[in-house]
């Protein structure tokens, strides 16, 4: 097999997985819509597109594993194609986190005085910001980019865990509002994973570039 046509498999396989990377930020922006402006047609909406990303996972994976088997790539074209099963994964994964979102919109209705005593809209905003960024990490290939983008999870775990307190002290002066609330706590942590599978796709953007593995970076110092 030439060169030219694992070029243009590498191509194809790239295109695959922006293409999935485009279609899971549309589910996450449909799906904190749908959240925040309680909008149940819009939710369902986002629960039924799930089959297209789980789609897309399966048709990358077997592109990867075509690309190995005819082609045994070495150097840069295998780190590309181990950093694209990783960041499929991890998008297969967001894609179930905003199928999730959407199915809390109908437990939250018709309380909307709960979802306004949370900081669900700031975020999802600071999500979307790591998302947009990530993506735009590995489609440049932006070493830099990719560094700084874990910053970005500082400000959704903060959010998230500020959307922790103020629904456990609503449920305390409201209990008869709990469930609700205990569902509002479940999209703010799915939120919350989301921006922690942009920040895994940033590492492996790291990794395509550098070679370097710099997940659980504090286990590898003490190996070393």
């Amino acid at each position: 097999m030439s060169r030219r046509n694992l070029t243009r498999e590498l191509a194809e396989l790239r295109h695959l997985l922006l293409t999935m990377s485009d279609i899971v930020a549309e589910q996450f922006t449909d799906a904190t819509e749908a959240l925040l402006s309680r909008d149940i047609e819009k939710a369902n909406a986002v629960i039924e597109r799930d089959n297209e990303i789980d789609s897309l996972e399966l048709q990358i994976d077997r592109q990867c594993e075509r690309i190995l088997a005819l082609y045994q790539p070495v150097a840069i074209d295998l780190r590309l194609i181990i950093v694209v099963v990783k960041i499929n994964t991890d998008l297969e994964r967001m894609g179930d986190h905003c199928r999730n979102l959407a199915r809390n919109v109908k437990h939250v209705e018709d309380v909307p005085e709960v979802i306004e005593h949370t900081r669900l809209r700031e975020l999802s905003e600071a999500c979307n910001d790591i998302l947009v960024e990530a993506r735009r990490s590995f489609l440049e290939r932006d070493h830099s980019l990719a560094e700084q983008v874990p910053t970005f999870d500082e400000r959704i775990n903060a959010l998230h865990q500020e959307n922790f307190d103020r629904l456990v002290d609503f449920c305390r002066s409201h209990p008869e509002k709990a469930e609700p609330a205990a569902y509002l706590i479940t999209a703010s942590k799915a939120i919350e994973r989301i921006g922690d599978h942009a920040k895994n796709i940033a590492k492996c953007v790291i990794f395509l570039i550098e070679g370097e593995d710099v997940r659980h970076a504090s286990l590898q110092e003490e190996a070393d």
